[in-house]
């Protein structure tokens, strides 16, 4: 089966209609009216990309609105100008977990990584206060859904696997503002107060493939939702009030809820520094503005410059495709 890079190279050597077929995942469908009634709008992706079909039979339209992921033969043609695929045959394909988080776009190594990072921070809270609660917390399913969980819908870390990443560049940024400073600080938590800040994250968005708010997100911010969560996690625990009111003031100062509260000062050093971690990774993915005020940069000297290249060509080198400024 030709992979969704291979199908676009084929296009661009041969522009005329053909029949394909694959395996992909279904993210987004979305039903759109025409002539002849309603029609859905897709996008399947595989490991190497993604392709927006179309499907207009009945049936099709009900599989890519339910199916997680799909064999499917597509016609690849031209339309208005551009590449088209429309969806001419399907059926749904049973894709286990890793699967699904591959054909989303994850690298399942590198996650695979990511939460063994998380589930050492777990155990090192293991035999506190703060490891009991978060053992109430991730109970159940809940570690399985926080795995694989994205961060966001549309902002940061919006991705399969979103979550775990964005909490281990929170704790790993977080860990070394703390140790910058010298001072003593207690480390399990800080910790908790990472694997709780944004545990709500497994109410208010689906899993993948799909990524879009549940009736919960739609209702409440999933800052809500993790300080609940936690409420709950320390009534099982047998938590004292002062560790519940201690792990409910790092997850609400980490989504800055006392902005405008007279005690809208943070307590405490590992407070400071969830915050300012969680700031500092909410904001690593380039915006839109960040990538005019880029090319605007480099247009600055004009295409008679004396060839030294762009600003961003010359941090190329040493900077992240996500997270630099010119990215």
């Amino acid at each position: 089966m030709p992979t969704v890079e291979e199908i676009r190279s084929a296009y661009a050597d041969n522009p005329a209609d053909q029949l394909v077929e694959g395996r992909f995942v279904v993210v987004g469908s979305q039903l759109r009216d025409g002539r002849n009634g309603q029609f859905a709008v897709v996008e399947l992706r595989d490991p190497t990309g993604a392709l927006t079909a179309r499907a207009f039979d009945a049936e099709l339209v009900e599989l890519v609105g339910s199916a997680s992921a799909i064999d499917a033969t597509l016609r690849v043609g031209t339309f208005n100008g551009n590449m088209s695929t429309v969806i001419q045959r399907g059926t749904a394909a049973e894709l286990d977990e890793q699967e699904l988080l591959r054909f989303a776009g994850l690298d399942v190594d590198v996650h695979a990584g990511r939460v063994a990072e998380v589930r050492g921070w777990l155990e090192e809270c293991s035999g506190t206060p703060w490891g009991d609660v978060l053992d109430a917390a991730f109970a159940g399913d809940v570690w399985r859904r926080f795995a694989i969980a994205p961060a966001a819908v549309k902002m940061h870390h919006a991705e399969a696997g979103g979550l775990v990443r964005h909490v281990v560049e929170v704790g790993r940024a977080g860990l070394a503002l703390l140790e910058s400073t010298g001072a003593d600080y207690d480390r399990a938590y800080f910790l908790a107060g990472v694997l709780l800040h944004d545990i709500g994250k497994v109410d208010t968005y689906t899993e993948p493939p799909e990524i879009a708010y549940t009736a919960e997100g739609q209702l409440g911010e999933h800052q809500v939702w993790s300080t609940f969560r936690t409420g709950k996690a320390c009534a099982a625990a047998g938590a004292s009030r002062q560790v519940e009111a201690r792990l409910v003031h790092i997850i609400e100062q980490a989504h800055g809820a006392y902005r405008h509260a007279e005690w809208q000062d943070p307590v405490g050093i590992e407070v400071k520094a969830l915050a300012s971690a969680d700031y500092f990774s909410s904001r690593l993915g380039q915006t839109e503005r960040e990538r005019r005020a880029a090319t605007a940069l480099d247009a600055l000297d004009g295409p008679d410059s004396d060839g030294a290249g762009s600003i961003a060509d010359a941090g190329a080198a040493a900077s992240t495709p996500r997270g630099s400024l010119f990215g």
